[in-house]
């Protein structure tokens, strides 16, 4: 018999974890409530082309994202190219990435300088993020081997204050150690000249073709856990179906809203779960904002980290960018596009002030990434639950690895992986 799979989220995770199930010869549903799929990695329409929502690029270690792309036809004619990366303070810009660059760095003292470059051959060549303790915190682990001025005038800035908007004592130094180990400072980048929507639009072709049903911009009344029945609405009709598996690949707060008999104890340890959210604008200019660097971060600004898509893939009308606000932007939420359009291109303008602005879209939202403090192993969830037949998948439970396309993508396969082999007696 086929095991009927509801799969709540239509982001890169739920599409493949479709994607290989139907393979398996599941029945697959999955519900979205955006009026698109692909979540994160979605696109929008400008100047007759299609531009994803958030910046998104591939590093040469993204094996299954390129794979993907590969089998849509995507990557073309693609280069792949060494970035460049720079830190913005006080309104000037410093490059970082060559020892030269790094000596002229007159932010840190002539030895922070030094020790930051120490701390870098370290990462690259002696780091093993899979021996730092689960429970050790980054501030002791950046302390022992970055230095105590680059631990406060660095990587307090970048990765406590900009990325989670908590202290560096609270976050979990292993799964930093693992976006550092990342090397994407030093990998080569690209983006596929066809774009990445072909990926999203050639899985949702496929799951249709393949006997999978999608529904967009539906609402979840109830999911009965015990019972495996969920009731939701689409089209202005509300359904009520029974299923066998279920998985969940939407953000914890959401999925409690309207989940019902999940144990106790499973649930107050899920409900510790924190997001950091993220606003900020995707943008078109007459010219580059700088010839040289794609990579921005700031110190001391409203806005965090400027991304420069087109010297990556420079095929636009426009040179398109991006520029993110992550820890704190919560209080931007409730801003208008308009006034977010007007305080963040402020901010640009003092380190970019001849910038000729094109065209702006204003994203945000709310569950862009789970923060991952010392103490995440002992709440967050992981792909099975402690109920039959409900299972997660989605970045909330691939810690300590960071959050791309690539590991969205193969947390959606883990967990097709993983149902097929607990029901696999069935087949």
């Amino acid at each position: 018999m086929k095991k009927n799979v509801v799969i709540l989220g239509g982001g890169l995770a739920g599409l493949a974890a479709a994607d290989e199930l139907l393979n398996k010869n599941y029945n697959v549903l999955i519900l979205e409530k955006a009026p698109f799929l692909g979540g994160l990695a979605s696109s929008f329409v400008m100047e007759n082309e299609q531009i994803p929502r958030f910046n998104h690029h591939i590093i040469n270690s993204n094996k299954i994202t390129i794979e993907y792309l590969n089998r849509y036809n995507l990557m073309g004619n693609n280069t792949w190219k060494k970035i460049k990366m720079a830190m913005g303070v006080d309104s000037k810009i410093h490059g970082v990435n060559s020892p030269l660059e790094l000596l002229k760095f007159s932010y840190l003292s002539f030895w922070g300088r030094i020790k930051m470059g120490l701390f870098g051959a370290y990462l690259i060549f002696l780091m093993n993020p899979e021996k730092i303790r689960d429970n050790l915190d980054a501030e002791s682990w950046l302390l022992k081997y970055a230095g105590k001025e680059n631990t406060i005038k660095i990587w307090h800035h970048l990765y406590a204050k900009n990325k989670f908007n908590i202290n560096l004592n609270e976050i979990s130094a292993k799964q930093f150690a693992h976006r550092l180990y990342e090397k994407e400072g030093y990998d080569s980048f690209t983006f596929p000249t066809k774009g990445i929507q072909g990926m999203i639009d050639g899985l949702e072709k496929d799951i249709i073709k393949k006997g999978g049903k999608i529904l967009t911009k539906t609402d979840i009344i109830e999911l009965e856990v015990k019972k495996k029945k969920i009731k939701y609405s689409n089209n202005y009709k509300t359904i009520e179906e029974e299923y066998d598996i279920l998985i969940n690949t939407i953000p914890v707060p959401e999925l409690l809203k309207f989940t019902k008999n999940l144990p106790s104890h499973y649930t107050e340890n899920i409900k510790k779960l924190r997001y950091t959210p993220v606003v900020g604008l995707c943008f078109g200019t007459k010219e580059f904002l700088n010839k040289r660097y794609y990579w921005i971060n700031l110190f001391n600004e409203r806005i965090h980290v400027v991304y420069q898509h087109s010297l990556i893939i420079d095929k636009y009308k426009s040179k398109v960018s991006w520029c993110v606000r992550y820890g704190g932007s919560e209080e931007d939420f409730k801003l208008s596009d308009e006034e977010i359009k007007q305080i963040y291109l402020k901010t640009l303008k003092k380190y970019f002030p001849d910038m000729q602005v094109n065209w702006c879209f204003v994203f945000r939202e709310k569950y862009a990434e789970p923060i991952y403090d010392r103490d995440y192993l002992n709440y967050a969830p992981s792909y099975k639950t402690p109920v039959e037949g409900f299972y997660n998948s989605g970045i909330q439970v691939t810690f300590p690895k960071i959050r791309n396309m690539n590991v969205a993508l193969e947390s959606g396969i883990k967990a097709a992986e993983i149902i097929e082999k607990d029901f696999s007696w069935f087949s």
